[in-house]
């Protein structure tokens, strides 16, 4: 019996050691501390939410539309990817289906952008072809 448990023990801790593609969370701190700019950062919140202001760079992908599982799995599977949506829900699943399809490096702003506004970081707004920041 002692021997199955410890067997049953290693199988679980060996899976977790050897898993290559985690999704980590990080602060906004974290992101805005980001020197190399080798990563696409996304907005899975509605297009409504998106436009209602959102990080600067991000593109959008609604998690709400028809189209969001295929569309989303056009990114580069090769590249860093940074995902937030209103309060991480919606980017941790998002985060999870990547994972579930080849994707590696995955990163999810905690909090999304609720903790971004809250913590004073800047917003980016689009009117039309206009693109207007909060910074000053």
């Amino acid at each position: 019996m002692l021997r199955f448990i410890f067997i049953s023990l290693l199988l679980i801790y060996s899976c977790q050691i050897f898993e290559s593609n985690e999704i980590n969370e990080i602060s906004d701190a974290q992101f805005t501390e980001i020197q190399d700019t080798d990563y696409i950062l996304v907005d899975v919140r509605t297009t409504e939410e998106y436009q209602s202001g959102h990080i600067q760079d991000a593109v959008n992908f609604d998690f709400y539309s028809e189209s969001f599982q295929n569309d989303i799995l056009t990114l580069d599977k090769s590249s860093s990817i940074i995902l937030y949506c209103r309060t991480q829900n919606r980017s941790t699943k998002t985060a999870n289906y990547l994972k579930e399809n080849g994707y590696k490096e995955i990163n999810v702003i905690a909090g999304g952008i609720t903790s971004w506004v809250k913590n004073g970081n800047d917003l980016v707004y689009n009117f039309s072809d206009e693109t207007i920041s909060t910074e000053e």
